[in-house]
């Protein structure tokens, strides 16, 4: 097969990447799941981030790298920047890195890498950039995910949501609306970094990040412990406990809520609405990849960098989000 049709699917051992392996093959490309565990496949690459030698063999007979995989260093990105091709990476990174990587690599820019390219960062930002070109006045950018415990969750994603959670004693609970099924819905403020993969949409305006637990149970055990200051003791077991399954993708009922304030005013808001958090993620991977492919431009960037909302409305339609003007 054509070189240019062959996609490297990093992280393909864990749940997001099985799903953005199955994303690829079922849009006709040639996929080689690659990770740093042995593994019986043939179509297999061994690839280790930590070790640098490991990168180029696995990656440079291929047209397109999906990563899953959330990395510090930027290993595969920089070799990718430094000696060709188009990466995109649908874990979170932090705003400014695409800048960073961008300026490092300077003149010698070869290849086209794209960061916080899934759905929550992703998606969620060139919804966010539309709502903030619409209001530019906003100071702050709120964005709130729904969360059901019979989703597809990878143990990375579970840690993340438990270390948000976990970093303080209480937070903010706020109540939002949602689509159905969900309704108004009771959200718990996360902390992440200041420079989270909504740091550079947001262009230096507070972001709040909150999660929604869809599921009666874990929502009140939750909000009990908040209110009592005891989410700093939260156990990590009780959200990576069977994380990683097995089997396709979930397709739960996500829910997106995006909003930018001023003050304490609402300005404006939107929703997205899908099936499957890690499903879409991958989708949307293989959307944004597909477009660097018909248009490749080096350096590194973020979503709102490269694309617009209304440019992509109607793909995103066909992978089921469905986007609509929040009443509130």
């Amino acid at each position: 097969m054509d070189g240019r049709r062959r996609a490297c699917v990093i992280g393909g051992q864990g749940a997001l990447g099985r799903a953005a392996v199955d994303a690829l093959r079922s849009a006709g490309w040639s996929v080689h799941p690659a990770g740093r565990r042995p593994d019986a496949r043939d179509d297999f690459r061994l690839i280790d981030l930590q070790q640098p030698s490991s990168i180029g063999p696995a990656l440079e007979d291929v047209g397109l790298v999906l990563s899953t995989v959330p990395d510090p260093g930027f290993a595969a990105e920089r070799w990718v920047l430094e000696h060709g091709g188009l990466f995109v990476n649908c874990s979170h990174a932090p705003g400014a890195a695409a800048a960073d990587l961008t300026a490092e690599i300077g003149d010698g820019c070869e290849g086209t890498v794209l960061l916080n390219g899934g759905l929550v960062p992703g998606v969620a930002n060139l919804i966010a950039a539309d709502l903030l070109d619409r209001h530019p006045e906003a100071d702050t950018l709120g964005v709130a995910f729904t969360v059901l415990r019979e989703g597809t969750a990878g143990r990375g994603g579970a840690e993340f949501v438990h270390s948000g959670l976990a970093a303080r004693s209480r937070h903010q609970i706020i109540e939002l609306p949602m689509p159905a099924p969900f309704g108004e819905l009771r959200c718990i403020e996360i902390h992440e970094s200041e420079d989270c993969g909504f740091a550079g949409v947001a262009g230096g305006r507070r972001v709040r990040n909150y999660l929604g637990f869809g599921d009666r149970r874990p929502a009140w055990t939750l909000q009990t412990a908040n209110a009592l200051g005891l989410m700093r003791l939260l156990p990590k077991v009780a959200f990576t406990a069977g994380s990683d399954r097995t089997g396709p993708p979930s397709q739960e009922p996500t829910a997106i809520w995006i909003g930018v304030k001023r003050g304490e005013r609402l300005l404006g808001a939107s929703t997205a609405e899908c099936n499957g958090d890690y499903r879409v993620t991958a989708l949307a991977a293989r959307l944004f990849g597909e477009a660097l492919v018909a248009n490749p431009r080096p350096g590194c960037f973020n979503p709102e960098d490269l694309f617009d909302l209304g440019d992509l409305v109607s793909p995103l339609n066909e992978m089921g989000v469905r986007i609509a003007q929040s009443s509130r």
